[in-house]
C-alpha cells in the first residue's frame, strides 16, 4: 500500500515537472508567435494592400505640410498611406514632413524627387511608388481640402470611373473666398484652351486634385511626357486618346492658403502653353504608342 502511494506521488510530481516544463517551452514560443503575427499583419496591410495612396508633391511648403498630413491622417488609418514627395525644398519641407509622419497615427513617407524637377515628375515618381489601389493627388498647401476626399473617392467607387477630378465649376463645388479676376480670369482661360487644342471638356481641368485607378495609370504611363507640366490635364488627355474611358468630376470647395505665396507666376502660364502646343504636336505619335501599349497589355 505505502509503495502505491509513493509510486502515485511520484507519478503526480512527474506529470507536475512535466506540464511546467512543457509550459516554459511552449509560452514563450506562443508569444513569439502573436507577437510576429500582429506585426507582420499590420506591415502587410500598410504596406502592400493599401485601399488609397494619397501623393503630396511639395516645393517650399514647411509651413503647411504638417496640417496636411494631419488632418489626411485621421480618414481612413487602415486603408489609406500618405506619400509626400519634395522637390528639393530649400525651406526644409522635407524634414517638417518627416516630424509630422512621426506623429501622424497613420502609414506615411517622405520622398526625394528622384527624376526630372517640377511637380506633374514629382507626382508621377510618388504614384509609381505607391501600393494604394486608387492614387489621389492633392496639394499640400491647404488649398485642397482633406474634407473633400473621401466623398470625391465614395463617388469615384459608386461611378466606377477610371478618373475622378476635383472641380469648383460644377453644381456644388466653389470657392472659400472669392478669388481675384486675374486668377479666375487664368483658370476659365485655361479651361477654355485645354477644351479648345486638346479636345478635353472637363470644366475644371486646371485643379489638381484628382484620383485615378492604378492599373489605369500605368497602362498610360508610358505615353507621358517624362518633364509634364499638368499631370491631371495630360492624363484627361491620354484617356480621351486611348478611348471612350470614364473620367468624371466631383465638386470641391477650394480654399485660400494660409502661408506661403502661389506659385501661379508669368512662367507658368508660359510653361502651360507650351504643354498644349507639345501636345497638339505629338498628338498621332502619342495616339499611336497609347495603342502599341494597350496592345502589348491586353495581348
Amino acid at each position: 500500500m505505502q509503495e502505491e502511494e509513493i509510486a502515485n506521488e511520484s507519478r503526480r510530481s512527474f506529470l507536475i515537472f512535466r506540464n511546467i516544463l512543457v509550459f516554459l517551452l511552449v509560452f514563450p514560443c506562443l508569444l513569439c508567435y502573436l507577437y510576429y503575427t500582429t506585426v507582420f499583419n499590420s506591415y502587410f496591410r500598410k504596406q502592400a494592400t493599401m485601399k488609397y495612396s494619397v501623393i503630396l508633391p511639395t516645393y517650399n511648403e514647411a509651413e503647411n505640410i504638417a496640417a496636411m498630413i494631419r488632418e489626411l491622417a485621421v480618414l481612413a488609418p487602415d486603408r489609406m498611406e500618405i506619400i509626400v514627395v519634395d522637390d528639393h525644398s530649400p525651406d526644409g519641407t522635407a524634414a517638417a514632413a518627416e516630424r509630422a509622419a512621426a506623429a501622424a497615427g497613420a502609414p506615411v513617407r517622405v520622398l526625394r524627387n528622384r527624376g526630372e524637377r517640377g511637380l506633374s515628375p514629382s507626382v508621377a515618381y510618388g504614384f509609381g511608388e505607391a501600393s494604394g489601389e486608387i492614387l489621389v493627388c492633392m496639394d499640400a498647401d491647404g488649398q485642397h481640402r482633406p474634407a473633400d476626399l473621401m466623398p470625391l473617392l465614395e463617388h469615384m467607387e459608386r461611378e466606377g470611373a477610371v478618373m475622378m477630378t476635383g472641380s469648383r465649376h460644377v453644381a456644388g463645388g466653389g470657392f472659400t473666398e472669392r478669388w481675384s479676376l486675374f486668377r479666375t480670369l487664368c483658370s476659365r482661360s485655361a479651361a477654355i484652351a485645354a477644351r479648345i487644342c486638346l479636345g478635353v471638356t472637363l470644366k475644371d481641368p486646371m485643379s489638381g486634385f484628382f484620383a485615378v485607378q492604378k492599373r489605369a495609370f500605368e497602362l498610360v504611363r508610358p505615353a507621358m511626357s517624362p518633364s509634364g507640366f499638368k499631370i491631371m490635364l495630360e492624363l484627361a488627355w491620354l484617356f480621351m486618346l486611348a478611348g471612350p474611358v470614364p473620367v468624371m468630376e466631383h465638386p470641391i470647395t477650394f480654399a485660400m492658403r494660409e502661408h506661403g505665396t502661389s506659385k501661379l507666376s508669368g512662367r507658368v502660364i508660359g510653361q502651360y502653353l507650351s504643354m498644349l502646343m507639345r501636345c497638339i504636336r505629338t498628338r498621332a505619335e502619342v495616339r499611336q504608342k497609347l495603342q502599341e501599349t494597350l496592345s502589348e497589355k491586353l495581348s
